[in-house]
């Protein structure tokens, strides 16, 4: 069968629930992305879309890593250490846009597209889950999230 030039994958991660997280709190810890990569192949990540059942309409920072490492505790500031953060072999950053113009807005929520990222992205060669990287978010805004209340797709090409 022959591989596909792009495919998208989706994945739900556990947001910190209760009281409202702030500007600069860990949202997620980091969350599997699987498949992202062929094996011993990279990928470029090149959309990503926010599904905010929450009706937050507020930006979101993403972190790609290939190993997981958590950021810090939920809803508090990232305190991962250096030597922590350089194990997670990070892949980079991008920020998921806050609802503007009413564009998305469904009403009991909101859609968020970001579209030509083209960030290289690879899985760790020692990683048993094949072609997966690792997603961590961190919250822009005072907001308050259900533990479910993100959906995230992204798109990726196979290089």
């Amino acid at each position: 069968m022959a591989q596909r030039k792009y495919h998208t994958v989706t994945v739900t991660p556990v947001c910190k629930t209760g009281a409202a997280v702030d500007d600069a709190d860990v949202l997620f810890n980091p969350v599997k992305i699987p498949g992202a990569c062929p094996r011993d192949a990279a990928s470029l990540l090149k959309s990503a879309v926010m599904v905010d059942t929450d009706d937050n309409q507020a930006a979101v920072d993403l972190y790609f890593f290939q190993v997981s490492k958590d950021l810090g505790t939920l809803g508090d500031v990232i305190d991962i250490t250096d030597a922590n953060l350089l194990l997670a072999k990070p892949l980079g950053c991008v920020t998921m846009p806050a609802l503007s113009g009413g564009v998305g807005d469904y009403i009991l929520g909101n859609i968020s597209t970001l579209t030509d990222i083209d960030l290289v992205v690879q899985s760790d060669g020692d990683d048993n889950d094949e072609g997966a990287i690792y997603v961590a978010g961190v919250a822009t805004a005072t907001k308050t999230y259900a533990a479910s209340g993100l959906v995230f797709t992204f798109g990726f090409e196979v290089l």
